[in-house]
């Protein structure tokens, strides 16, 4: 499903790009390449939190501090945050005409990231659940997204695969629960096959490389 509406602009950026995160050059040449230079960009700065920030084009910082997800109303602004095996989730509500992303690691899907996004959404901008659409990017998939007990012991059983000694999660499935729950229609969830660990050529994964400067894609989503 993804988004098929043509008002609004969405999309993630991929290995050829060149790394993204607080690589402001790049970013601005990424952004120049397929005409969206004119916006006015604004970052999350990622903490692996709950925070939500709405934002339009009164907000001043270029990037947010501690938040992992933003919204906006405003047609001048392009979300934007970034991502290296964690799921970047976009939403829509084409009645409200309202967008937001959300970046989601294994402690923000814990914290209920996407879970507060959708509610903020309804709050703050009268949406119906019903009516948001969403799309959970490419990330590390449940393939290889191996873990200890410490980290598998917070997720629900039905999200854990176990392969001999080794312990994997789920991390979509445990995202569109997460929605469910916030009574988006599981018609309206779509989610990318595209595992970033295992597509080397196309993607940047932090469990792949382990650099210890991060290299990461530029997920982003505004208004037409």
């Amino acid at each position: 499903m993804a988004f098929s509406s043509n008002k609004i602009i969405w999309g993630l950026s991929d290995i050829k790009d060149g790394p993204m995160k607080y690589d402001f050059t790049n970013q601005q040449n990424f952004f120049e390449k397929i005409n969206l230079e004119d916006k006015k960009i604004i970052g999350a700065d990622l903490v692996h939190g709950d925070k939500v920030v709405m934002i339009d084009s009164k907000t001043p910082e270029r990037m947010i501090p501690d938040c992992d997800a933003l919204i906006t109303n405003d047609k001048n602004c392009l979300l934007t945050i970034t991502v290296a095996d964690c799921l970047p989730i976009y939403f829509y509500d084409r009645q409200k005409q309202v967008v937001a992303l959300a970046h989601a690691g294994w402690k923000g899907i814990i914290n209920g990231i996407a879970k507060k996004t959708v509610q903020l959404l309804i709050n703050n901008f009268d949406c119906n659940s019903t009516d948001i659409k969403i799309f959970i990017g490419p990330h590390i998939q449940k393939c290889h997204f191996e873990v200890k007990d410490d980290v598998a012991n917070q997720f629900a059983s039905k999200y854990l695969i176990e392969t001999g000694d080794k312990k994997y999660i789920n991390l979509a499935d445990a995202v569109k629960d997460k929605l469910i729950e916030t009574g988006v229609s599981p018609a309206n969830i779509s989610v990318s096959a595209d595992c970033t660990f295992c597509l080397k050529d196309t993607y940047f994964s932090f469990r792949r490389e382990r650099d210890k400067i991060i290299k990461a894609m530029i997920a982003y989503i505004g208004l037409k």
